[in-house]
Protein backbone atom coordinates (compact mmCIF):
# COMPACT_ATOMS: atom_id res chain seq x y z
CA UNK A 1 0.00 0.00 0.00
CA UNK A 2 3.01 2.46 0.80
CA UNK A 3 4.51 1.32 -2.29
CA UNK A 4 1.53 2.29 -4.27
CA UNK A 5 0.95 5.73 -3.25
CA UNK A 6 4.94 6.47 -3.41
CA UNK A 7 4.59 5.76 -7.33
CA UNK A 8 1.52 7.60 -7.24
CA UNK A 9 3.22 10.90 -6.16
CA UNK A 10 5.72 10.75 -8.76
CA UNK A 11 3.51 10.10 -11.93
CA UNK A 12 1.54 13.37 -10.21
CA UNK A 13 4.91 15.30 -10.37
CA UNK A 14 5.50 13.92 -13.84
CA UNK A 15 2.32 14.50 -15.05
CA UNK A 16 2.34 18.13 -13.50
CA UNK A 17 5.82 18.80 -14.51
CA UNK A 18 4.45 17.76 -18.17
CA UNK A 19 1.66 20.44 -17.78
CA UNK A 20 3.50 23.34 -16.80
CA UNK A 21 6.29 23.29 -19.71
CA UNK A 22 10.08 22.33 -18.76
CA UNK A 23 10.88 23.07 -15.10
CA UNK A 24 13.38 24.27 -13.63
CA UNK A 25 13.95 22.51 -10.20
CA UNK A 26 15.33 24.37 -7.22
CA UNK A 27 14.95 22.95 -3.97
CA UNK A 28 13.43 19.56 -2.18
CA UNK A 29 9.67 19.92 -1.36
CA UNK A 30 7.48 17.10 0.12
CA UNK A 31 8.37 13.68 -1.05
CA UNK A 32 11.38 14.45 -2.08
CA UNK A 33 10.37 16.82 -5.11
CA UNK A 34 11.27 20.29 -5.89
CA UNK A 35 9.73 24.12 -5.88
CA UNK A 36 9.22 24.73 -9.81
CA UNK A 37 9.76 28.38 -11.36
CA UNK A 38 8.18 28.61 -15.14
CA UNK A 39 7.82 30.61 -17.76
CA UNK A 40 4.47 32.09 -19.15
CA UNK A 41 2.51 29.49 -21.38
CA UNK A 42 1.63 32.69 -23.41
CA UNK A 43 4.88 34.31 -24.07
CA UNK A 44 4.24 37.00 -22.10
CA UNK A 45 7.33 38.22 -19.98
CA UNK A 46 8.63 41.81 -18.09
CA UNK A 47 12.20 43.17 -18.62
CA UNK A 48 13.88 45.22 -16.11
CA UNK A 49 15.70 48.53 -17.91
CA UNK A 50 17.59 50.41 -15.64
CA UNK A 51 19.44 52.59 -18.41
CA UNK A 52 18.84 55.80 -18.86
CA UNK A 53 19.12 57.47 -22.34
CA UNK A 54 21.34 59.69 -23.38
CA UNK A 55 21.53 62.38 -26.47
CA UNK A 56 24.96 61.31 -28.05
CA UNK A 57 24.66 64.10 -31.32
CA UNK A 58 23.04 67.67 -30.23
CA UNK A 59 23.49 70.24 -33.40
CA UNK A 60 22.75 73.52 -34.15
CA UNK A 61 22.43 75.10 -37.79
CA UNK A 62 21.02 78.71 -38.95
CA UNK A 63 20.51 79.71 -42.06
CA UNK A 64 22.05 82.84 -41.28
CA UNK A 65 25.28 83.11 -43.40
CA UNK A 66 27.08 83.55 -39.77
CA UNK A 67 26.91 80.12 -38.32
CA UNK A 68 27.06 81.60 -34.78
CA UNK A 69 24.51 84.69 -35.42
CA UNK A 70 21.04 84.65 -36.43
CA UNK A 71 18.35 88.11 -37.01
CA UNK A 72 14.94 88.24 -37.06
CA UNK A 73 13.63 85.66 -39.76
CA UNK A 74 16.77 83.60 -39.48
CA UNK A 75 15.75 79.99 -38.83
CA UNK A 76 17.25 78.31 -36.13
CA UNK A 77 17.20 73.91 -36.63
CA UNK A 78 18.46 71.37 -33.52
CA UNK A 79 19.05 68.26 -34.91
CA UNK A 80 18.99 64.78 -32.31
CA UNK A 81 20.66 61.69 -31.77
CA UNK A 82 19.89 59.57 -29.18
CA UNK A 83 21.22 56.23 -27.81
CA UNK A 84 18.10 54.37 -28.07
CA UNK A 85 14.85 55.03 -28.88
CA UNK A 86 12.74 57.96 -27.39
CA UNK A 87 9.35 57.85 -26.50
CA UNK A 88 8.45 60.84 -25.29
CA UNK A 89 10.34 64.60 -26.33
CA UNK A 90 9.56 68.15 -25.17
CA UNK A 91 11.77 70.70 -27.11
CA UNK A 92 11.91 74.75 -25.59
CA UNK A 93 13.67 77.58 -27.39
CA UNK A 94 13.95 80.84 -25.79
CA UNK A 95 10.88 79.09 -23.29
CA UNK A 96 8.80 78.03 -26.14
CA UNK A 97 7.35 74.70 -26.72
CA UNK A 98 8.41 73.89 -30.75
CA UNK A 99 7.45 71.17 -32.58
CA UNK A 100 9.79 68.27 -33.46
CA UNK A 101 10.09 65.42 -36.30
CA UNK A 102 11.22 62.27 -36.14
CA UNK A 103 13.66 60.89 -38.29
CA UNK A 104 14.11 57.54 -37.06
CA UNK A 105 12.82 56.20 -33.11
CA UNK A 106 16.03 58.02 -31.98
CA UNK A 107 16.65 60.90 -34.46
CA UNK A 108 14.55 63.96 -34.32
CA UNK A 109 15.18 67.42 -34.96
CA UNK A 110 13.12 70.72 -34.06
CA UNK A 111 12.63 73.94 -36.59
CA UNK A 112 12.59 77.94 -35.02
CA UNK A 113 12.15 81.20 -36.97
CA UNK A 114 13.12 84.24 -34.97
CA UNK A 115 11.05 87.07 -33.95
CA UNK A 116 11.33 90.65 -33.44
CA UNK A 117 9.95 89.53 -30.09
CA UNK A 118 12.71 87.34 -28.92
CA UNK A 119 15.19 88.90 -26.50
CA UNK A 120 18.99 89.34 -27.69
CA UNK A 121 21.87 87.30 -26.75
CA UNK A 122 22.76 83.82 -26.45
CA UNK A 123 19.55 81.41 -27.71
CA UNK A 124 18.12 78.85 -24.72
CA UNK A 125 17.20 75.79 -25.77
CA UNK A 126 16.29 72.69 -23.59
CA UNK A 127 15.30 69.23 -24.73
CA UNK A 128 13.41 66.74 -22.40
CA UNK A 129 12.84 62.65 -23.24
CA UNK A 130 12.08 59.60 -22.20
CA UNK A 131 12.80 55.95 -23.71
CA UNK A 132 10.15 53.22 -23.73
CA UNK A 133 10.63 51.95 -19.97
CA UNK A 134 9.98 55.86 -18.81
CA UNK A 135 12.99 56.49 -17.57
CA UNK A 136 14.00 59.98 -18.00
CA UNK A 137 16.85 61.63 -19.88
CA UNK A 138 19.04 64.27 -18.18
CA UNK A 139 17.61 67.50 -19.45
CA UNK A 140 19.98 69.31 -22.09
CA UNK A 141 20.97 72.60 -22.45
CA UNK A 142 23.62 72.59 -24.47
CA UNK A 143 25.11 71.53 -28.41
CA UNK A 144 27.35 68.53 -28.03
CA UNK A 145 30.00 70.04 -30.16
CA UNK A 146 30.16 73.35 -28.21
CA UNK A 147 28.26 75.54 -30.55
CA UNK A 148 25.72 78.42 -29.88
CA UNK A 149 23.69 81.05 -31.60
CA UNK A 150 23.46 84.76 -30.76
CA UNK A 151 20.42 85.99 -31.55
CA UNK A 152 20.93 89.57 -32.56
CA UNK A 153 18.12 92.12 -33.97
CA UNK A 154 19.37 95.54 -33.00
CA UNK A 155 20.58 97.69 -36.35
CA UNK A 156 23.35 99.34 -36.50
CA UNK A 157 23.77 103.02 -35.06
CA UNK A 158 22.59 105.91 -37.85
CA UNK A 159 25.50 107.61 -39.57
CA UNK A 160 25.94 110.22 -42.22
CA UNK A 161 28.05 109.07 -45.13
CA UNK A 162 31.58 110.44 -45.62
CA UNK A 163 33.24 112.83 -47.62
CA UNK A 164 33.58 111.90 -51.59
CA UNK A 165 36.57 112.81 -53.00
CA UNK A 166 37.17 112.65 -56.89
CA UNK A 167 41.03 111.52 -57.03
CA UNK A 168 43.71 111.21 -60.50
CA UNK A 169 44.75 114.28 -62.54
CA UNK A 170 43.60 117.16 -62.09
CA UNK A 171 41.46 117.15 -58.31
CA UNK A 172 38.21 119.74 -57.93
CA UNK A 173 36.57 119.24 -54.90
CA UNK A 174 32.98 118.13 -55.70
CA UNK A 175 33.61 117.55 -59.57
CA UNK A 176 34.11 114.61 -61.75
CA UNK A 177 36.33 115.58 -64.48
CA UNK A 178 37.87 113.93 -67.70
CA UNK A 179 41.04 113.60 -65.55
CA UNK A 180 39.65 111.79 -62.40
CA UNK A 181 40.46 108.07 -62.24
CA UNK A 182 38.41 107.05 -59.28
CA UNK A 183 36.19 108.47 -56.22
CA UNK A 184 37.19 107.60 -52.67
CA UNK A 185 34.37 107.70 -50.63
CA UNK A 186 35.05 107.37 -46.83
CA UNK A 187 32.64 105.31 -44.58
CA UNK A 188 32.45 105.94 -41.04
CA UNK A 189 32.72 102.95 -38.68
CA UNK A 190 31.00 102.44 -35.34
CA UNK A 191 33.93 102.14 -32.48
CA UNK A 192 31.90 101.03 -30.16
CA UNK A 193 29.92 98.47 -31.97
CA UNK A 194 31.95 95.01 -32.40
CA UNK A 195 29.20 93.61 -34.08
CA UNK A 196 30.07 95.05 -36.65
CA UNK A 197 33.28 93.22 -36.83
CA UNK A 198 32.99 90.81 -39.95
CA UNK A 199 29.73 92.31 -40.96
CA UNK A 200 30.02 94.40 -44.34
CA UNK A 201 29.67 97.57 -46.34
CA UNK A 202 28.28 98.17 -49.55
CA UNK A 203 28.90 101.90 -51.55
CA UNK A 204 25.65 103.07 -53.79
CA UNK A 205 25.01 106.08 -56.00
CA UNK A 206 22.42 107.76 -57.76
CA UNK A 207 22.19 110.43 -60.53
CA UNK A 208 18.75 112.87 -60.77
CA UNK A 209 15.21 110.58 -60.30
CA UNK A 210 17.20 107.13 -60.97
CA UNK A 211 16.89 104.65 -58.27
CA UNK A 212 20.07 103.77 -55.70
CA UNK A 213 22.15 101.12 -57.62
CA UNK A 214 25.29 99.28 -56.01
CA UNK A 215 28.62 100.55 -57.30
CA UNK A 216 30.73 98.50 -55.19
CA UNK A 217 31.34 95.22 -53.72
CA UNK A 218 30.40 93.98 -50.09
CA UNK A 219 33.78 94.85 -48.23
CA UNK A 220 34.30 92.89 -44.84
CA UNK A 221 34.34 95.44 -41.86
CA UNK A 222 37.75 94.26 -39.82
CA UNK A 223 38.67 94.93 -36.03
CA UNK A 224 40.63 97.54 -37.19
CA UNK A 225 38.30 99.16 -39.15
CA UNK A 226 36.13 99.98 -36.01
CA UNK A 227 36.24 104.17 -35.04
CA UNK A 228 38.00 105.26 -38.62
CA UNK A 229 36.63 106.58 -41.87
CA UNK A 230 36.94 103.39 -44.24
CA UNK A 231 37.85 104.70 -47.68
CA UNK A 232 36.44 102.48 -50.75
CA UNK A 233 37.97 103.38 -54.26
CA UNK A 234 35.19 103.17 -56.86
CA UNK A 235 36.96 103.22 -60.15
CA UNK A 236 35.87 105.26 -63.34
CA UNK A 237 34.73 102.64 -65.25
CA UNK A 238 31.86 102.08 -62.48
CA UNK A 239 31.12 105.48 -61.66
CA UNK A 240 30.76 106.23 -65.43
CA UNK A 241 28.66 103.34 -66.08
CA UNK A 242 26.02 104.35 -63.24
CA UNK A 243 22.51 105.40 -64.66
CA UNK A 244 21.73 108.56 -66.01
CA UNK A 245 25.32 109.56 -66.04
CA UNK A 246 25.88 112.40 -68.34
CA UNK A 247 27.41 116.31 -68.45
CA UNK A 248 25.95 118.59 -65.92
CA UNK A 249 24.33 115.90 -63.49
CA UNK A 250 25.02 115.31 -60.05
CA UNK A 251 25.88 112.24 -58.53
CA UNK A 252 24.79 111.22 -55.09
CA UNK A 253 26.49 108.48 -52.69
CA UNK A 254 25.77 106.27 -49.89
CA UNK A 255 26.55 103.58 -48.02
CA UNK A 256 24.98 100.63 -46.21
CA UNK A 257 26.14 99.07 -43.61
CA UNK A 258 25.40 95.43 -41.75
CA UNK A 259 26.45 93.91 -38.76
CA UNK A 260 27.46 90.39 -38.33
CA UNK A 261 24.31 88.69 -37.84
CA UNK A 262 23.01 90.42 -41.02
CA UNK A 263 20.80 93.80 -39.47
CA UNK A 264 21.25 96.56 -42.27
CA UNK A 265 21.30 100.27 -41.67
CA UNK A 266 21.30 102.59 -44.67
CA UNK A 267 23.58 105.51 -44.47
CA UNK A 268 22.59 109.04 -45.44
CA UNK A 269 24.06 110.15 -48.14
CA UNK A 270 27.20 112.02 -48.44
CA UNK A 271 26.90 116.06 -47.75
CA UNK A 272 28.83 116.86 -50.58
CA UNK A 273 28.10 115.74 -54.12
CA UNK A 274 29.94 115.28 -57.42
CA UNK A 275 29.09 117.24 -60.03
CA UNK A 276 30.23 115.86 -63.56
CA UNK A 277 31.93 117.62 -66.04
CA UNK A 278 33.83 116.24 -68.68
CA UNK A 279 33.49 118.99 -71.40
CA UNK A 280 36.85 119.89 -72.06
CA UNK A 281 37.62 123.99 -72.61
CA UNK A 282 37.99 125.52 -76.16
CA UNK A 283 40.98 127.75 -76.63
CA UNK A 284 40.44 130.10 -80.04
CA UNK A 285 41.80 133.26 -81.41
CA UNK A 286 45.27 133.17 -79.49
CA UNK A 287 47.04 136.06 -80.77
CA UNK A 288 50.31 138.30 -80.33
CA UNK A 289 50.25 141.44 -81.13
CA UNK A 290 52.77 144.66 -80.28
CA UNK A 291 51.93 148.32 -79.59
CA UNK A 292 54.10 149.44 -81.99
CA UNK A 293 52.46 151.18 -85.03
CA UNK A 294 53.74 147.66 -87.22
CA UNK A 295 51.75 145.30 -84.65
CA UNK A 296 53.91 142.20 -85.73
CA UNK A 297 57.21 144.84 -85.01
CA UNK A 298 58.28 145.49 -81.58
CA UNK A 299 61.46 147.80 -80.02
CA UNK A 300 62.49 148.10 -76.70
CA UNK A 301 59.77 149.50 -74.70
CA UNK A 302 56.87 147.76 -76.84
CA UNK A 303 53.97 146.37 -75.42
CA UNK A 304 53.53 142.67 -76.76
CA UNK A 305 50.06 141.75 -76.07
CA UNK A 306 48.89 138.36 -75.96
CA UNK A 307 45.16 137.30 -76.50
CA UNK A 308 43.36 134.23 -76.31
CA UNK A 309 39.40 133.42 -75.98
CA UNK A 310 38.01 130.21 -73.88
CA UNK A 311 34.51 129.32 -74.22
CA UNK A 312 34.29 128.65 -70.46
CA UNK A 313 35.55 129.43 -67.28
CA UNK A 314 39.10 128.31 -66.82
CA UNK A 315 41.54 128.60 -64.05
CA UNK A 316 44.30 131.42 -64.99
CA UNK A 317 47.33 130.34 -66.57
CA UNK A 318 50.87 131.66 -66.52
CA UNK A 319 52.41 132.64 -69.51
CA UNK A 320 56.49 132.57 -69.83
CA UNK A 321 58.21 135.00 -72.02
CA UNK A 322 61.69 135.31 -71.60
CA UNK A 323 62.23 133.16 -68.32
CA UNK A 324 59.63 136.10 -67.24
CA UNK A 325 56.31 134.79 -65.42
CA UNK A 326 53.04 136.58 -65.79
CA UNK A 327 49.69 135.59 -64.85
CA UNK A 328 46.88 136.11 -67.58
CA UNK A 329 44.44 138.39 -66.99
CA UNK A 330 40.57 137.82 -67.55
CA UNK A 331 39.67 140.97 -68.76
CA UNK A 332 36.09 140.57 -70.44
CA UNK A 333 33.64 137.36 -70.92
CA UNK A 334 36.02 134.70 -71.61
CA UNK A 335 39.10 136.75 -72.90
CA UNK A 336 42.29 136.48 -71.73
CA UNK A 337 45.29 138.73 -72.03
CA UNK A 338 48.79 139.03 -71.32
CA UNK A 339 51.09 141.46 -71.35
CA UNK A 340 54.95 142.22 -71.63
CA UNK A 341 57.17 145.20 -72.02
CA UNK A 342 60.19 144.29 -74.02
CA UNK A 343 63.39 144.90 -72.50
CA UNK A 344 66.94 145.15 -73.73
CA UNK A 345 68.12 141.91 -72.01
CA UNK A 346 65.29 140.26 -74.86
CA UNK A 347 66.57 138.54 -77.49
CA UNK A 348 66.25 139.80 -81.27
CA UNK A 349 64.13 137.52 -83.50
CA UNK A 350 60.48 136.15 -83.51
CA UNK A 351 59.19 136.42 -79.65
CA UNK A 352 58.45 133.31 -78.21
CA UNK A 353 56.39 132.01 -75.00
CA UNK A 354 54.80 129.21 -73.32
CA UNK A 355 51.87 128.96 -70.99
CA UNK A 356 51.06 126.40 -68.16
CA UNK A 357 48.15 123.83 -69.07
CA UNK A 358 45.13 125.78 -69.72
CA UNK A 359 42.21 124.24 -67.67
CA UNK A 360 38.68 125.14 -66.69
CA UNK A 361 37.43 125.42 -63.20
CA UNK A 362 36.10 121.65 -63.18
CA UNK A 363 40.29 120.57 -63.71
CA UNK A 364 39.38 119.72 -67.12
CA UNK A 365 42.39 120.56 -69.62
CA UNK A 366 41.93 122.19 -72.90
CA UNK A 367 44.49 119.72 -74.34
CA UNK A 368 43.31 116.06 -73.40
CA UNK A 369 45.64 113.91 -71.29
CA UNK A 370 45.99 110.11 -70.96
CA UNK A 371 45.00 108.48 -68.28
CA UNK A 372 46.35 105.22 -66.73
CA UNK A 373 44.69 103.22 -64.50
CA UNK A 374 46.30 99.47 -63.83
CA UNK A 375 48.05 100.48 -67.01
CA UNK A 376 45.58 100.82 -69.18
CA UNK A 377 44.86 103.49 -71.34
CA UNK A 378 41.40 104.61 -70.69
CA UNK A 379 41.37 108.18 -71.92
CA UNK A 380 43.22 108.81 -75.64
CA UNK A 381 43.65 110.79 -78.54
CA UNK A 382 43.05 108.59 -82.12
CA UNK A 383 44.36 110.11 -85.30
CA UNK A 384 42.50 108.23 -88.46
CA UNK A 385 44.36 107.69 -91.76
CA UNK A 386 41.14 109.12 -93.63
CA UNK A 387 41.87 112.27 -91.41
CA UNK A 388 39.40 111.82 -88.40
CA UNK A 389 40.33 112.20 -85.12
CA UNK A 390 39.09 111.44 -81.30
CA UNK A 391 39.74 112.22 -78.28
CA UNK A 392 38.27 110.68 -75.31
CA UNK A 393 36.82 107.66 -73.69
CA UNK A 394 37.68 104.33 -75.11
CA UNK A 395 36.12 101.09 -73.44
CA UNK A 396 35.31 97.43 -74.24
CA UNK A 397 37.04 98.27 -77.53
CA UNK A 398 34.91 101.17 -79.02
CA UNK A 399 33.77 104.76 -77.91
CA UNK A 400 31.99 105.15 -74.79
CA UNK A 401 31.58 107.48 -72.16
CA UNK A 402 32.66 111.71 -73.02
CA UNK A 403 34.31 111.98 -76.17
CA UNK A 404 35.18 114.57 -78.75
CA UNK A 405 35.19 113.32 -82.36
CA UNK A 406 36.09 114.99 -85.50
CA UNK A 407 35.30 114.08 -88.81
CA UNK A 408 37.55 115.53 -91.71
CA UNK A 409 35.50 118.32 -93.77
CA UNK A 410 32.43 117.46 -92.23
CA UNK A 411 32.49 119.06 -88.44
CA UNK A 412 33.07 117.87 -85.01
CA UNK A 413 30.92 116.14 -81.66
CA UNK A 414 31.24 117.00 -78.18
CA UNK A 415 29.44 114.96 -75.94
CA UNK A 416 28.60 111.64 -74.60
CA UNK A 417 28.81 108.48 -76.55
CA UNK A 418 27.51 104.83 -76.22
CA UNK A 419 29.13 101.96 -78.06
CA UNK A 420 30.54 104.24 -81.26
CA UNK A 421 27.36 105.90 -81.03
CA UNK A 422 26.52 109.53 -80.19
CA UNK A 423 24.49 109.15 -77.23
CA UNK A 424 23.05 111.55 -74.37
CA UNK A 425 24.33 115.10 -74.16
CA UNK A 426 26.63 116.61 -77.06
CA UNK A 427 27.05 119.34 -79.91
CA UNK A 428 28.06 118.71 -82.84
CA UNK A 429 29.18 121.58 -85.06
CA UNK A 430 28.87 121.00 -89.81
CA UNK A 431 31.61 122.70 -91.37
CA UNK A 432 28.60 124.48 -93.14
CA UNK A 433 28.16 126.19 -89.65
CA UNK A 434 25.22 124.36 -88.74
CA UNK A 435 25.03 123.24 -85.21
CA UNK A 436 22.91 120.96 -83.29
CA UNK A 437 23.13 120.96 -79.50
CA UNK A 438 20.92 118.92 -76.98
CA UNK A 439 19.85 115.12 -76.67
CA UNK A 440 20.75 112.44 -78.72
CA UNK A 441 20.01 108.93 -78.85
CA UNK A 442 21.86 106.43 -80.92
CA UNK A 443 23.55 109.14 -83.37
CA UNK A 444 20.28 110.63 -83.75
CA UNK A 445 18.74 113.55 -82.60
CA UNK A 446 16.31 112.76 -78.97
CA UNK A 447 15.10 115.06 -76.40
CA UNK A 448 15.35 118.43 -75.83
CA UNK A 449 17.31 119.75 -78.44
CA UNK A 450 18.64 123.49 -80.47
CA UNK A 451 19.01 123.35 -84.44
CA UNK A 452 21.02 126.03 -85.41
CA UNK A 453 20.79 126.43 -89.52
CA UNK A 454 23.55 127.60 -91.53
CA UNK A 455 20.83 130.34 -93.15
CA UNK A 456 20.29 131.88 -89.70
CA UNK A 457 16.73 130.17 -89.16
CA UNK A 458 16.37 127.77 -85.69
CA UNK A 459 14.64 125.32 -84.54
CA UNK A 460 14.17 124.81 -80.10
CA UNK A 461 11.99 122.28 -79.10
CA UNK A 462 12.04 118.09 -79.12
CA UNK A 463 13.16 115.45 -81.07
CA UNK A 464 12.77 111.95 -81.77
CA UNK A 465 14.91 109.65 -84.11
CA UNK A 466 16.00 112.39 -85.49
CA UNK A 467 13.37 114.99 -86.61
CA UNK A 468 11.44 117.61 -85.32
CA UNK A 469 8.75 116.18 -82.71
CA UNK A 470 6.72 117.09 -80.37
CA UNK A 471 6.73 121.14 -78.79
CA UNK A 472 8.61 123.35 -80.48
CA UNK A 473 9.18 126.68 -81.86
CA UNK A 474 11.14 127.73 -84.93
CA UNK A 475 12.55 131.13 -85.93
CA UNK A 476 13.10 132.29 -89.17
CA UNK A 477 16.01 134.38 -90.10
CA UNK A 478 13.59 137.19 -90.97
CA UNK A 479 12.21 137.56 -88.00
CA UNK A 480 8.53 135.41 -88.38
CA UNK A 481 8.58 133.11 -85.19
CA UNK A 482 6.11 129.45 -85.36
CA UNK A 483 5.28 128.22 -81.97
CA UNK A 484 3.39 124.66 -82.41
CA UNK A 485 3.60 121.24 -82.43
CA UNK A 486 5.57 118.59 -84.89
CA UNK A 487 5.13 115.21 -86.14
CA UNK A 488 8.02 113.55 -88.30
CA UNK A 489 9.59 116.81 -89.24
CA UNK A 490 6.59 118.86 -90.32
CA UNK A 491 4.36 121.18 -88.14
CA UNK A 492 0.95 120.16 -87.46
CA UNK A 493 -2.04 120.90 -85.33
CA UNK A 494 -2.99 123.83 -84.29
CA UNK A 495 0.05 126.74 -83.65
CA UNK A 496 0.60 130.25 -82.86
CA UNK A 497 2.36 132.47 -86.17
CA UNK A 498 3.59 135.50 -84.86
CA UNK A 499 4.94 137.87 -87.71
CA UNK A 500 8.28 139.94 -87.81
CA UNK A 501 5.75 142.90 -87.91
CA UNK A 502 4.50 141.66 -84.34
CA UNK A 503 1.03 140.54 -86.05
CA UNK A 504 -0.19 136.98 -84.22
CA UNK A 505 -2.77 134.53 -85.25
CA UNK A 506 -3.72 130.84 -84.41
CA UNK A 507 -3.35 128.46 -87.02
CA UNK A 508 -4.60 124.69 -87.84
CA UNK A 509 -1.65 123.25 -90.11
CA UNK A 510 -1.11 120.28 -91.70
CA UNK A 511 2.11 119.02 -93.65
CA UNK A 512 3.00 122.37 -94.00
CA UNK A 513 6.30 123.05 -95.35
CA UNK A 514 8.95 124.30 -92.80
Amino acid sequence: MELSIRYTNIIYAVLLSLALGQNQLDKEGPYGSKTVISNTNDGSKVLLDKTIPILDIVELSISNKNSNFASIGDELIIKVVASEGIVTKKMLINGKEVNHLDLTDNQFYASYFFKSSDNDGIVDFEINFSDSSGNQGQVVKSSTDGSYIIFDKKPPSDFTTGPVISEGGNIIADSWNSTNTHLSVNVPIDKSDTTLINGELQVCAKIGANKWENISQKIKITPEDLGINKSIIIKEIIIESITGFKESETIDIKAIIKDIAGNEKKGAPSKNKIIIDQTLPIISRMTIESSNGYPSKAKIGDEIIIRFQADEKIQNPTFTIYGKETTAENKEGFIWTVAHVMQNSDPEGEIKFSHTPIIDIQGNPAIPIRKKNNDTVIDTTLNFENGNKFTGNWKYGTINGFGRYTWDGIGTYKGNWLDGKKHGQGIMVWDDGSKYEGGWALDEFNGDGTYYYSNGDIYIGEWKKGEKYGKGVFSWKSGDVYEGYWVEGKRSGIGMMIMQSGEKWAVRVLDLPD
